[in-house]
């Protein structure tokens, strides 16, 4: 998918009311009590104290014209990328995260920005259910993978949740920095406690190839691949569609999604 259009805002980008000035914006984040994880332009020239920069990671990928498409953005913490897509002219943005959307502060900023993106609370885990088995033409999911314990099953809800043909990107932490030869095989660390940067809650860091084959085994084949930083990259991101039929691993395992639905079960002959 080529990209059309430009990720960088401008002042056009923010709907049809005006952006919020930048001294609100400024006193927006000093007035704020939760913790900014995505940086994000918060009114024209101001970004949030996030460290995971939107702007830069959708510089990492092709992205269509959003006028007419549906968004999903799984594990969206305080919104910063649901918020842009937004105004880079989405029709719908629905953002999903395990938390109420006032604690981590989502629904402090779609207040002060008085936007329409939609939150629903629930777990990649538990997709589609939470989101009513809606279907949607772009999902993203970023850095969430590698804070689960079950990477494959949410990979088979993801694919749940796009519809046909539909596009997806995945971003993620990936091994290939430490794995130095092994890097090439599709294989991937897994950390029991916190010794992937000190988290306890980050369990694996795929190489880029597990990553793609993780995404092909369920139904979501990979189109395009980034990675950074040059040499010994930590964090990949995979762009996927939603492939035709059913999901690979269905025509080969005894195993079966959650909650499948009676074309999920087929195995091959």
């Amino acid at each position: 998918m080529e990209r059309q259009i430009s990720t960088h805002l401008s002042r056009a980008d923010w709907g049809r009311g005006q952006p919020p000035t930048k001294q609100a914006a400024l006193e927006f984040i000093e007035g704020s009590l939760f913790h900014w994880h995505p940086e994000f332009e918060l009114a024209p020239g101001v970004l949030t104290p996030g460290r995971n920069p939107v702007r830069a990671l959708l510089d990492k990928i092709s992205l269509p014209r959003l006028e007419s498409l549906t968004v999903l953005d799984i594990g969206t913490f305080n919104g910063g990328l649901a918020f842009t897509i937004e105004r880079l002219g989405a029709a719908r943005v629905v953002a999903l995260d395990i938390y109420p959307p006032d604690v981590l502060g989502f629904s402090q900023i779609r207040e002060f920005l008085g936007s329409n993106v939609e939150y629903v609370e629930g777990s990649v885990y538990d997709l589609p259910s939470p989101l009513e088995d809606e279907r949607f033409d772009l999902v993203f999911y970023w850095g969430v993978i590698y804070h689960l314990r079950h990477p494959l099953l949410s990979l088979d809800n993801v694919r749940r949740v796009l519809r046909d043909g539909g596009i997806g990107y995945i971003e993620s932490a990936v091994g290939d920095g430490e794995l130095g030869d092994l890097a090439a095989l599709p294989v991937a660390r897994f950390y029991r406690r916190d010794e992937l940067g000190g988290d306890s809650t980050n369990w694996f860091a795929p190489s880029t190839a597990c990553l793609q084959e993780w995404c092909a085994s369920s139904g979501l084949p990979p189109l395009a691949v980034e990675t950074w930083p040059a040499g010994k990259p930590t964090r990949a991101m995979v762009t996927v569609e939603r492939g035709p039929g059913n999901a690979e691993f269905t025509q080969i395992s005894f195993e079966v999604p959650m909650r499948a639905t009676p074309s999920e079960l087929e195995t091959a002959p």
